[in-house]
């Protein structure tokens, strides 16, 4: 007991290297990225850019440690058959002529730096199952917790989308709240022990509140929250919203749409939102005027 002091884990904290985003507004109000040794949520509607973020990150997670990389496999657990190998070749792609570039700028050989990281690599080095049920996941976790304890470096464990199987598969809610801790505590086991990036993602519902906030409110004014509820928000570490930003949006205008990453919970910052674009490359950020 008390092996450890507040400074110790400071140093721990600081010694690791975030999973980027490539949205560099993002990747700075988290820190230096998605941390490892935590649960990060992705919470938004349908098209709010949950399962483009999780490809995303699937792809980063194999960037070599030479480039500020954490250049480990990524296991996906795809519930609702939103993974698409094309859309991850096309990512994959573009990441690598972009560490390509980085390798250039800081006198590296690109061959050498990104020897193992191809558009081919990119796509074998993430582990895919389909799951139907709680089942087939707390399977695919004990195999997973084998594959680690062996050594494999898995550095991301994605897992899309829990509310569509929580909710299409039990409808007593106890027993989803049972099931929700069950998965949530073994993969946070996980996380710690091996300092993997989990990623959970979970889609929103309506709730029309029948006691006034205080704050002047009808109580009456129906309410955005995260499909899950209390259950998915205690045993997260961050909570990142995701939707549109329909304030930009211009249907005559060629580029991409624009959305917004809204860090509800997190370690850093208590509350900030930044922009983003879903382009053909990929995730990226949004370069401001001036």
């Amino acid at each position: 007991m008390f092996k450890k002091s507040a400074l110790d884990w400071w140093r721990e904290e600081e010694a690791r290297t975030g999973l980027v985003t490539f949205c560099r507004d993002l990747d700075l109000a988290l820190g230096s990225g998605i941390p490892e040794g935590m649960i990060t949520e992705l919470c938004g509607p349908p098209g709010s850019g949950k399962t483009q973020l999780c490809l995303q990150l699937a792809v980063n997670v194999q960037i070599p440690q030479q480039l500020g990389g954490l250049q480990g496999r990524a296991v996906y657990l795809d519930t609702n058959y939103g993974f698409s190998p094309q859309r991850v070749q096309e990512m994959a792609k573009a990441c690598h002529n972009h560490c390509a570039n980085i390798a250039l700028l800081h006198k590296l050989n690109p061959e050498e730096t990104l020897a193992g990281f191809s558009e081919a690599t990119a796509l074998d080095n993430i582990l895919y199952s389909h799951v139907t049920n709680c089942t087939q996941i707390l399977e695919a976790i004990a195999v997973l917790q084998n594959r680690l304890y062996d050594g494999e470096k898995i550095k991301l464990i994605v897992l899309d989308s829990l509310s569509f199987l929580i909710r299409n598969t039990i409808t007593r809610s106890m027993k989803r709240v049972k099931r929700v801790h069950e998965i949530l505590t073994l993969l946070h086991k996980l996380a710690h022990r091996f300092g993997c990036v989990v990623i959970v993602t979970n889609d929103v519902t309506t709730r029309i509140s029948d006691v006034d906030g205080g704050g002047g409110e009808r109580p009456d004014v129906p309410q955005i929250v995260p499909a899950l509820g209390g259950s998915l928000t205690h045993k997260v570490n961050q909570r990142i919203f995701l939707g549109r930003d329909e304030s930009h949006f211009d249907a005559q205008s060629q580029a991409p749409p624009s959305y917004v990453a809204s860090i509800e919970k997190g370690h850093f910052l208590p509350s900030v939102t930044v922009a983003f674009r879903i382009e053909p490359a990929g995730i990226r950020g949004i370069k401001r005027e001036g």
